[in-house]
């Protein structure tokens, strides 16, 4: 019975790796693409402005080659920086709510809101908000259409994987002496 064996690939060169993580990111960056379009249809009508706040990061785990795609808001001075209008609230607000409290004497002279010596509070009690969950259920929601999104630039990466297979020579060695 012939002997059966099985040959991995295994390059490390800078080239194949470059090429590797070149096609993981843009792959990554597809997903993102179709999630950021659907967080922005599905971010609750009274905050307009968190529109601004969606971004995600494809990025290349240096120490495991793992690629990474995050999706979630910028900060208010992220925002700020590219030009557009921040949310007078955080994401993180309406992403996971916020429980009833006391906002105490945060304005000018120990009052909280004054307007021609009428002074209308030192403290103002917030009822909270309930959480909308928009990032988590639209990932999980979509994820087909994320896989989908992916399923073009891995068919890149397995062929490049297996041409690189095929330069990759099984044979046998033999050196003859004349």
């Amino acid at each position: 019975m012939p002997n059966k064996s099985t040959v991995t690939f295994i390059n490390t060169s800078a080239e194949v790796k470059k090429t590797l993580e070149g096609l993981s990111k843009t792959a990554l960056r597809a997903s993102g693409k179709v999630i950021r379009k659907k967080l922005r249809e599905n971010i609750p009508t009274r905050s307009k402005r968190f529109k601004n706040h969606i971004g995600s990061w494809a990025m290349i785990n240096r120490a495991t080659g793992q690629p990474t795609l995050q999706i979630g808001f910028y900060s208010w001075q992220k925002v700020r920086k590219k030009g557009k209008q921040p949310s007078h609230a955080s994401p993180h607000w309406v992403e996971f709510g916020t429980r009833p409290h006391s906002i105490p004497n945060s304005g000018a002279k120990g009052r909280f809101m004054a307007y021609d010596d009428n002074v209308f509070g030192f403290r103002v009690s917030h009822p909270g908000q309930q959480a909308t969950h928009t990032l988590r259920d639209t990932v999980q929601n979509n994820i087909v259409e994320i896989r989908a999104a992916q399923e073009q630039y891995l068919a890149e990466i397995t062929k490049t994987i297996e041409e690189a297979k095929a330069k990759v020579y099984n044979g046998e060695d033999t050196d003859e002496d004349d």
